[in-house]
């Protein structure tokens, strides 16, 4: 979304606060796109010959969790969020200049090309509808502008990246936007910017079940080629399956 659009949605929706409106929240990898932000990431940087010592220390410290993970001593939840956490171990260094024309690279020739025609659908037939859309995300921050841009989705939340003297520092600001910390941002997103929202005519998309308590947010829930965890609580709830 360009910045003039930005300025003028703003507008619209904080200049009567007891106005409510709908709104279609999404989460992106596995929803929208099928790609994630981490593979097409390795592949970028591969492709340059760049940072192969960062791809090793990333790789190596979270495949080494593994086979912890694969007989339950780790919960799925936590190695996850490990891998969303190390993942802006890619970044470290880089300049925020660069960092913006890697994001823009990768978000038109990696992740938009795998969009799902059902969920894009339902996107574009939100907005015609006058829904609020926001894209919500564990991935960068910075790539999720890149992609709302180009989709016309009106506000994005993700994870933030620390930037020291003009470069990502390789860390994140906590708290990673994952599993309750992406309701919670979602929440205090709404609330920052002073927008009432219609939650039961409102929606929300995802394919994780790490996402419940965001689609419970709404009455209208719909689960996007959901894993099995989730897949066996929309059947049972009756929600939307696509």
């Amino acid at each position: 979304m360009n910045i003039s659009r930005v300025k003028i949605v703003r507008q619209q929706v904080q200049g009567n606060p007891e106005r409510t409106r709908r709104i279609a929240l999404f989460d992106f990898d596995g929803t929208l796109v099928s790609s994630h932000l981490w593979s097409g990431l390795l592949k970028y940087y591969l492709r340059k010959r760049e940072k192969f010592f960062s791809i090793f220390c990333f790789l190596a410290g979270n495949l080494a969790l593994t086979p912890f993970w694969k007989i339950g001593l780790i919960s799925t939840k936590k190695y996850y969020q490990r891998w969303g956490e190390d993942m802006a171990q890619l970044m470290k260094g880089v300049e925020t200049k660069r960092a913006k024309e890697i994001f823009d690279q990768l978000t038109d020739d990696y992740l938009l090309p795998t969009l799902k025609k059902n969920a894009f659908e339902k996107l574009k037939k939100h907005q015609q509808d006058g829904y609020l859309t926001v894209l919500i995300s564990g991935s960068f921050e910075e790539l999720i502008k890149a992609v709302s841009s180009r989709l016309n989705i009106d506000f994005s939340i993700g994870t933030e990246l620390e930037v020291v003297k003009n470069k990502f520092s390789g860390k994140i600001i906590p708290p990673l936007c994952f599993a309750q910390r992406k309701t919670e941002k979602v929440k205090q997103f709404l609330a920052d910017n002073n927008l009432a929202i219609d939650f039961e005519k409102s929606f929300a998309y995802s394919d994780s079940i790490f996402d419940l308590p965001m689609l419970e947010l709404v009455a209208n829930p719909v689960a996007v080629e959901p894993d099995k965890e989730l897949l066996k609580i929309a059947k049972t709830r009756g929600w939307q399956i696509i």
